[in-house]
């Protein structure tokens, strides 16, 4: 892996990241009056993510503390490039283990990162590893499907189809594999049963407006009679409105498309669509961090410090989740202290070892740095156990 030089533009900073022959650009800058930082990924002059970061720019005297932006970008910039070549590293150490879970985990990393190539290839091995695993069939399918392999998606989907019982969400992503094979029929149907179990599916409903804005057109003598569907616009409108959209670079991306839906030109929203229905297929995106951070603490290579360990301290004890009444929320935060306790532990040692740097003969150091020595191993191997 090569890194250059980190250099400043009128975006604020920018890398040249390289890895295996990827080449991969980081942006990162401060947008002042947003009180935000946003940070960007490319690859070939192609888009692949943006982190939004929220932060007080201003001091006590209400004036902007550009020592704390500048270092703030910094964290932020080099965070994001961490946990890019974090992945990778992964990649390479988790290849020698067989444990399904953890590569279907690492699939949606990189599926979340619009890397597809890479996301296929995890969610297929931990489908090599484990047949019956759905969730990294699901994962398969939407791989395929957002790197526009419409009739590998749809084969996907269907051969999961017969491993489990219908989730609307599942419905949702077969129904686009259809629609984007413009077999529109099937795809109304599987857009209208996802709607039926969850009535609140307001992307469903908005992928059912298309669908049927789609085939209208398609039956029709004369295209510019027909008028988008105010169903489009209406749950279009509902999708924005949802929490997971409230980032910078999504509201931008709503209002744009709606104000291009106001035209009624077909040839300049059809594309715009379909690419906004490829963005809207999501999979565990809550649990993205929590996944990161497992697999960073088992195959990342090198031991976790405990200020790492805290800058994911907020992804596990969010109070005001929507997802804190599911047991899965408080095991993943019971596992997170154990590791985090693990950093502690670590940061004692180090405190002990300096107290006998100082006083070789302080016998109350000697004995508890023995002490927990004599222990380490013991309770790394009980972390291990329990993440896999």
């Amino acid at each position: 892996m090569e890194k250059a030089e980190v250099m400043l533009d009128n975006f604020g900073l920018h890398d040249k990241i390289e890895i295996y022959n990827r080449e991969f650009h980081v942006h990162t800058g401060a947008l002042i009056e947003n009180h935000k930082i946003i940070s960007e990924v490319f690859e070939k002059g192609m888009f692949l993510i943006s982190r939004d970061y929220r932060i007080s720019l201003r001091n006590e005297n209400q004036q902007i503390d550009y020592n704390f932006l500048n270092s703030a970008t910094e964290d932020v910039h080099q965070s994001v490039i961490e946990e890019l070549e974090a992945l990778y590293q992964i990649r390479d150490k988790l290849a020698r283990y067989r444990h399904a879970r953890s590569h279907y985990h690492l699939g949606i990393l990189f599926l979340r990162r619009n890397l597809f190539e890479e996301a296929i290839h995890q969610f297929n091995i931990s489908i090599e590893q484990d047949a019956n695993f759905l969730r990294a069939y699901t994962g398969l399918g939407i791989s395929y499907l957002k790197s526009r392999q419409f009739l590998t998606a749809l084969e996907t989907f269907q051969k999961a189809l017969t491993m489990s019982e219908k989730f609307p969400d599942y419905l949702n992503y077969y129904g686009l594999a259809y629609l984007f094979l413009e077999d529109y029929d099937n795809s109304i149907s599987l857009f209208k049963e996802a709607i039926r179990l969850n009535p609140n599916y307001v992307e469903a409903q908005f992928n059912l407006g298309v669908a049927l804005y789609k085939s209208a057109l398609e039956g029709a003598k004369d295209p510019e009679a027909v008028a988008v569907p105010a169903r489009v616009s209406i749950y279009l409108k509902q999708v924005r409105d949802l929490k997971k959209y409230q980032a910078f670079h999504w509201r931008n991306a709503f209002n744009q498309l709606l104000d291009l839906l106001k035209d009624n030109n077909h040839e300049a929203i059809i594309p715009q669509l379909e690419n906004f229905q490829l963005r809207l297929v999501d999979l565990m995106s809550h649990q993205e961090k929590v996944y990161e951070f497992y697999l960073r603490f088992l195959f990342g290579g090198k031991e976790f410090s405990l200020d790492t360990i805290k800058k994911y301290e907020k992804y596990f004890a969010n109070t005001g989740s929507e997802h804190n009444h599911y047991p899965d929320y408080w095991n993943d935060l019971g596992t997170f202290n154990l590791i985090k306790s693990r950093g502690l532990y670590l940061k004692a040692m180090e405190e002990f070892e300096k107290a006998l740097s100082l006083a070789p003969d302080f016998e109350d150091a000697k004995h508890n740095l023995d002490m927990i020595t004599s222990h380490e191993k013991g309770f790394l191997i009980l972390l291990r156990a329990i993440l896999k």
